[in-house]
């Protein structure tokens, strides 16, 4: 699902969410390990302050959408990417919707970690760059650089995100555990 169709997807149900900032709580939230698709809606339910009807006209999309994302950060391949607005959005626009993403997968992260969770030195800086990425002000002048860092953002964001994921769930790094494909 394209940042588009759940944006409509959100519109149609009268939902007031960023899809940017839904994706990084559900990909925070899907880093902390296997998570049971019932505690998912619930959390969801939550997150998006859905009453029982909107809860229920999305859910079959927005189970969809778990799978997608959970998929996303299992592939050993790392074909993970934020969920973001396209390049035809404003630069400003497009940088606040990756301080959402970070921000809220921090929220993700920390609703669904337990008291054994470890990260390595690199999953640590990762989390640290990552809230304050979620921070980010889009108070300057663009350049012609701007694009160009913004890429570099992005592509830093999911390499951070892999990085704590698999921090998370060494059972899924192929370096780790050689019977994965």
């Amino acid at each position: 699902m394209t940042f588009e169709q759940l944006e409509d997807l959100f519109y149609s149900t009268n939902v007031n969410a960023s899809p940017s900032a839904f994706h990084g709580f559900l990909c925070g939230r899907l880093s902390c390990g296997a998570v049971p698709i019932e505690i998912l809606v619930a959390a969801s339910t939550d997150w998006l302050g859905l009453s029982g009807e909107q809860a229920e006209a999305i859910q079959v999309d927005l189970q969809v959408f778990y799978e997608t994302a959970l998929s996303d950060l299992e592939d050993y391949s790392f074909l993970f990417s934020p969920l973001l607005p396209d390049d035809e959005f404003p630069l400003g626009e497009r940088l606040i919707a990756v301080g959402e993403w970070c921000s809220n997968y921090l929220s993700g992260l920390a609703e669904g970690m337990e008291d054994s969770f470890d990260v390595s030195e690199d999953g640590k800086e990762a989390l640290s760059d990552l809230g304050a990425i979620g921070q980010i002000s889009v108070d300057f002048e663009t350049d012609d650089d701007g694009e160009r860092d913004y890429t570099e953002l992005v592509e830093y964001v999911r390499v951070a995100v892999q990085v704590v994921f698999t921090d998370v769930n060494p059972e899924l790094d192929p370096e780790k555990n050689p019977t994965i494909h």
